[in-house]
């Protein structure tokens, strides 16, 4: 007999599983949101409603057109676990006001990343040309397009579009934002080698409020609901959407920064973030940094830094998706 009595069952189990359930096939890794500059990074902040450039720039553009100054910005980051560290994901923008109602920029920015604990990593970036519109004092406008591009084992996805649109509310001290997010659909021909893969990312709202409590000291506190039950991937035809509970899929930040951006800023946040893979994970984060200009006396006003760490998954060890960010970042500001 080829087989023994013990591995009848186990032979049997596995043919009739494989014709119900389809082929057996590479297990598609998650990811989890970027923060795409140090200044973000800081705050642990998504952008939606910060006060300054150096996050507006990346997160919630509409803020930009209630100043009148054109920016060039660059930043780096990078993050270790394991011990290992990732590559250097890299951040750009440039913004330039065209009247006092109307600007125009371009960015390219990290919007899902993963390089632990899993030795397949992961990217999705967006490069987006957008343009702000301010309504009236208080109320402005953006819209975000460009396409967008999935890094995975065996190379590069197709590009596909993403769109965000953002409003922006000011009034005194208050401030008021929204973003709603389409990252896009992608397709890796050459999965792990041999599998295709099509894969759909979720959409993303995000709402965030802010205050000025004095020239000093500005809070701000984000909400993100993560639309993971229109997200989908598609491995050698068979699709799979992943099913979490409604409840799981928010999150949220509290940040505070303290100082003054012409000198010096602190900056500091917690927050919450989860990865999306078999199951929804979430973790706590926090995070820590400072921000200012660089040599205002001998270069002149515009020219600013940010460089922010954060710790996330507080309490979870490094093998379980626990990871230490670290980023730096400069623009540049004339008229």
């Amino acid at each position: 007999m080829i087989f023994k009595r013990k591995w009848y069952f186990p032979v049997i189990a596995l043919f009739f599983s494989t014709c119900f359930l389809g082929t057996i096939s590479a297990q598609v890794s998650g990811y989890e949101s970027a923060y795409p500059s140090a200044y973000l990074l800081g705050l642990s902040s998504s952008g939606v409603v910060s006060p300054n450039s150096m996050g507006t720039v990346y997160g919630n553009s509409a803020f930009l057109s209630f100043q009148n100054k054109h920016l060039v910005d660059g930043g780096v980051n990078v993050s270790y676990a394991n011990p290992k560290t990732s590559p250097l994901y890299l951040s750009g923008a440039t913004y330039f006001s065209y009247s006092e109602s109307i600007g125009f920029g371009f960015r390219g920015k990290p919007i899902f990343l993963r390089s632990f604990p899993a030795d397949e990593r992961y990217s999705n970036y967006a490069f987006q040309g957008f343009v702000t519109w301010r309504w009236n004092e208080y109320l402005s406008f953006a819209l975000h397009l460009g396409p967008g591009v999935s890094g995975r084992m065996g190379g590069y996805s197709s590009y596909s579009w993403n769109v965000s649109v953002s409003s922006a509310f000011q009034y005194g001290n208050f401030r008021l934002g929204f973003i709603l997010e389409s990252p896009g659909t992608y397709r890796f021909d050459k999965y792990l080698e041999t599998e295709k893969l099509k894969e759909r990312l979720p959409e993303r709202l995000l709402v965030g409020l802010g205050y000025r409590l004095n020239e000093w000291i500005d809070i701000q506190v984000e909400g993100n609901r993560t639309f993971f039950e229109k997200s989908y991937t598609s491995l050698n035809g068979g699709k799979n959407s992943l099913q979490y509970p409604v409840h799981t899929m928010y999150a949220g930040n509290i940040g505070l920064a303290i100082g003054k951006i012409e000198s010096f800023q602190i900056l500091s946040g917690l927050g919450r973030e989860f990865r999306a893979d078999s199951n929804l994970r979430g973790f706590y984060t926090a995070s820590l940094g400072v921000a200012g200009s660089i040599f205002p006396g001998e270069l002149g006003p515009g020219y600013l830094y940010s460089i922010s760490v954060q710790r996330s998954g507080l309490g979870v060890p490094e093998r379980d998706g626990a990871e230490t960010r670290a980023s730096a970042q400069i623009q540049i500001q004339f008229q």
